[in-house]
């Protein structure tokens, strides 16, 4: 990837917050971190932005439907899902995640820098990112409360075992995010091994699949895990245990 940090169609975020990204950062990259794809509601939960803010926030960062997005974070922190989930569900595919950890990629040698000017911030073009929602990206509580008993869908607790336990959402199958982290700083393990995984617990690709945490920040890494194992009917429940609670649907 060194050789691509130069292409103008190369976008590159750094998920993981101002202060460490001055401190030193891959050359070019852009700060972003995942409280700028979040907007808290009244209740409290973590939903995504508008696609007003979503076609402004991206825009900004020199987004269109030209460029390839690369988001890198600090493993195994999960942030950088959220982001990633955010540009699928408003429409732009190419996106990814680097597959290691910032401290393996300086760990590895490879180039890393204190500039705070990126490429893009030299020019700007005349196109703009367009929000194209992807509805069937999300789901919401009332979408999960009548798909809630089907046999035809998976609902999956992103957190931990303690959280499962203590209060989840009715029927959910517990799948820790941290299960599909990968060793060595891998950000997420290899798909066949993921997939092995989730079809161990009852987790397969004839059903639709719904994930959820308590704020839809693990929920979006294991959403990203459904979707490196080959699942492709996965929805995330961005307001997630917060916003379901809220609303008093029931828990158990």
């Amino acid at each position: 990837m060194t050789s691509q940090l130069d292409d103008e169609n190369l976008i590159l975020i750094d998920s993981r917050g101002l202060m460490p990204f001055r401190f030193s950062h891959i050359k070019n990259a852009i700060p972003m971190g995942v409280e700028n794809v979040i907007s808290i509601d009244e209740n409290g939960s973590h939903l995504v932005i508008s696609p007003q803010e979503a076609e402004q926030i991206f825009t900004d960062i020199g987004i269109d439907d030209t460029k390839l997005v690369i988001v890198y974070g600090e493993y195994p922190d999960p942030s950088l899902a959220r982001i990633v989930w955010t540009l699928i569900y408003y429409g732009h595919r190419n996106v990814k995640i680097l597959d290691i950890g910032f401290e393996d990629w300086l760990r590895m040698g490879y180039p890393v820098t204190k500039d705070l000017k990126s490429k893009n911030s030299a020019s700007k073009s005349d196109r703009r990112f367009v929000a194209r929602i992807n509805a069937t990206e999300r789901a919401d509580a009332q979408f999960i409360n009548e798909e809630q008993g089907k046999s035809e869908t998976t609902i999956i607790d992103a957190r931990t075992p303690q959280e499962h336990f203590q209060a989840r959402i009715p029927g959910s199958i517990l799948h820790n995010y941290e299960e599909g982290i990968g060793d060595r700083g891998k950000m997420i393990k290899d798909a066949e091994m993921l997939k092995q995984d989730f079809e161990k617990i009852g987790i397969t690709q004839d059903k639709q699949l719904i994930c959820y945490c308590h704020s839809g920040i693990r929920a979006a890494h294991t959403y990203l895990q459904l979707k490196q194992a080959g699942f492709d009917n996965v929805r995330l429940y961005d307001g997630s245990i917060i916003d379901w609670a809220k609303r008093k649907y029931p828990l158990r």
